[in-house]
């Protein structure tokens, strides 16, 4: 799996909603790319403190133009210095 395989795939990983094959591919890949776990982190804290405040819900057409720019973002990114990134 690559990196820009996960940023398309984590609003349904962080929903649960794909297969476990699936699943577990993504969380093989986190496991080894740095860049990856810390977009996961961020987007969980970021759900977190949108929950905890509890006067905000992200509607579905803006939480999709989040991680279109989230997507945008991480492909724009300079490249990483761990050699553990995969792209």
């Amino acid at each position: 799996m690559t990196c820009e395989e996960v940023i398309a795939h984590l609003s349904s990983y962080l929903d649960h909603e794909m297969d476990a094959a699936l699943a577990a591919e993504m969380q093989e890949h986190i496991a080894q790319c740095r860049n990856c776990r810390v977009v996961l982190d961020t987007t969980q804290r970021l759900i977190v403190l949108l929950h905890d405040e509890g006067r905000h819900i992200i509607p579905m057409g803006e939480r999709s133009a989040l991680f279109d720019r989230l997507q945008q973002a991480f492909l724009n990114r300079p490249p990483a210095s761990d050699s553990n990134t995969t792209v």
